[in-house]
Order: structure tokens, then sequence, then C-alpha cells
């Protein structure tokens, strides 16, 4: 039986990038990373409902979106006899591997364009996992493969280091790599590897995403999110909020819009970071606020830091409308 780890977690990295590209001015400058994420999300989608489907051995866990040593995993298959790292990519058009160069490009519309080399990707991947688990001294081999979930991706030059493979043999080649193995790790080994794999999920607050795509906080638009058309800018309104653009009334459109700051800038908020972040001027208003989103605070008065609740189910609605953007 399978057992789904944080395969239905919450997807941190794509959220982030939502949430980014919602609130930047200049959207063009953050386009394409913002459709890479979530076609790279989309696809791991896909692969984790096709995964459903494959039969291995008893006790198979699956991981999803896995960063250790600073090294991202798209989607982890483990099972007592082996360990497969599936690198998956959600593309059209046809794909080259060049293994001279250890370039890889595709052509679509006749148009050549380079891209990173998920080979080498995979590599990087296969050989820091295999690292650390030679250090807990685990014997349990690291396999690769690398999954193409669309299928009007077509390969025309494969990889030489590992086998690239459309969505639809991705069960049968499973399953047939895991019988070539007889040998069985033991129950305590799997569980030192599910410890590695599970310390290795991602976390809700990176802070380096910002930097990474070169953004100040002061590049990021404060403001209460509508719940229902997602623009920014609410206004507070007696004891609600009012969308400017609808005209939507929402008592608690604070509390996604609170989840938001969590994912961008970490769970820990003073009076001054709620009162930009909210758009709101009334510094009693801020605290009592603050005070219903918190799991705790320390300190008082004008040093009081608020702790907000980890509630990442309250930006489902938002990530679903996302996800239907093209």
């Amino acid at each position: 039986m399978i057992r789904l780890n944080n395969l239905k977690t919450y997807e941190f990295n794509v959220l982030r990038m939502c949430v980014v590209y919602s609130r930047v001015g200049d959207k063009r400058l953050f386009s394409e990373d913002y459709r890479t994420t979530k076609a790279g999300f989309a696809g791991e989608d896909k692969v984790s409902r096709f995964l459903e489907e494959v039969v291995l051995t008893p006790k198979v866990e699956i991981y999803r979106n896995i960063m250790i040593d600073n090294t991202q995993m798209d989607v982890i298959v483990l099972t007592p006899k082996m360990i497969c790292i599936l690198e998956v990519k959600n593309m059209k058009g046809e794909f080259y591997f060049d293994s001279i160069s250890k370039q890889f490009y595709r052509i679509i519309v006749g148009k050549k364009e380079g891209m990173r080399n998920p080979e080498l990707q995979l590599q990087r991947a296969v050989k820091v996992l295999q690292r650390k688990l030679n250090l807990k001294v685990v014997q349990i081999p690291v396999k690769g493969l690398i999954v193409f979930a669309s299928r009007a991706g077509i390969v025309i030059q494969p990889p030489t280091l590992f086998k690239s493979i459309p969505i639809d043999a991705m069960c049968d080649t499973l399953e047939e790599m895991e019988v070539k193995r007889k040998e069985m790790i033991s129950n305590e080994e799997l569980k030192k590897v599910s410890h590695i794999l599970k310390r290795g999920t991602c976390t809700i607050h990176d802070d380096g995403l910002m930097g990474r795509l070169g953004i100040e906080r002061k590049g990021i638009r404060p403001g209460v999110k509508c719940r229902k058309c997602f623009e920014v800018g609410m206004k507070r309104v007696y004891a609600t909020w009012v969308c400017g653009y609808r005209g939507c009334h929402d008592k608690e459109a604070h509390v996604a819009t609170l989840q938001e700051y969590q994912l961008l800038f970490g769970s820990e908020v003073t009076s001054w970071d709620g009162k930009w972040w909210l758009g709101i001027d009334n510094k009693d208003l801020t605290s009592r606020i603050l005070k219903s989103c918190i799991a705790k605070y320390t300190g008082s008065h004008k040093n009081r830091i608020y702790t907000l609740k980890f509630e990442p189910w309250r930006l489902e609605p938002f990530l679903a409308f996302e996800m239907k953007k093209r």
C-alpha cells in the first residue's frame, strides 16, 4: 500500500511564486519564472496521480518537492528495495540531450530553445541523496528517471546517464526496476531513510526567494486581497473589508492575506509590519486583528512580536485560481 507523505500538502514553492507575481508591479520581469513554476507544479501533480496506480513492494512511500543540501528533487519513490528520484518535465516540443556538450534544448514551432539540463539535475540529486544515505550507513540503491508529463513533449535525442520516459510508461518502468532487485532493507533502515526525506520537505517560508528574483521588500505591493476576485487593495469599512473592484464584503479577508505575509517574510510579525501589510493606520485595530490570527506573542507594547498561525489551507482557493490562468 502506498503511503502519501507530503504529496498532498500545500506546495509552498508554487504558492510563493503566485503570491509574489500577484503583488509585483512589473510582472514581465517574472513571467517566465511564474509560468515555469506553475508548469512544474502541474506536472508533479499529474505524476502523483499516476503513481497511485503503481504496483510495488508493500510500504511504498512517495515524497514530493524535497530539498536536501540545496538540491531540489521533484518526486521520490521509496520502497524497501530501492529509491527512485523522478525529474519531472511538463513541457511541449521536441527535446534533445546532447551528451557531448551536456546541453539540453527543445524545438517548438521551429524555434530552438536552450534549457536547464534535467539529466545533470538528476545526476546531482542522485549523488547528493546517495551520499546522505552513506553517512547513515543505509545500503539501498538510488535510481533516477526523467519523466515527461506532457504528451505533447517528444524526446528525439535521449539522455545517456538516465532513462527518459513518457508519463504513460512510468508505472511499468518503476515496477520493472524494482523486480530486478531481490534484496530489501530492514524496517529500521527504512525509517532512517524516511526521516531523511521528511526533513527535506519544503518549509512555508523561503527567505531567499525574493533575493533570487531580485525583488526588494518595497517592490511588493501590500494590502488585503479579495478572496473572490483576488485583487489586492480591500479597504476596512467598520468591521469588514470591502473590495474596490467588485464590491465584495468579507470580514475575514485579512486571515488569508496574513498567510501570504508568512509565505514571503516568515511567521513573526510586528504591529508596524501588520499596519504596512494590511494597509491600515489604526494601531489598536492592527493589534486586535493580529491577536485573532496568532499562535502566540512575546514582548509588550512597542516591542511585541506576534507569531502567526500556520494555516496554508486558507490559500487553496487562490492557488486554484492561479493554476487556471494561462
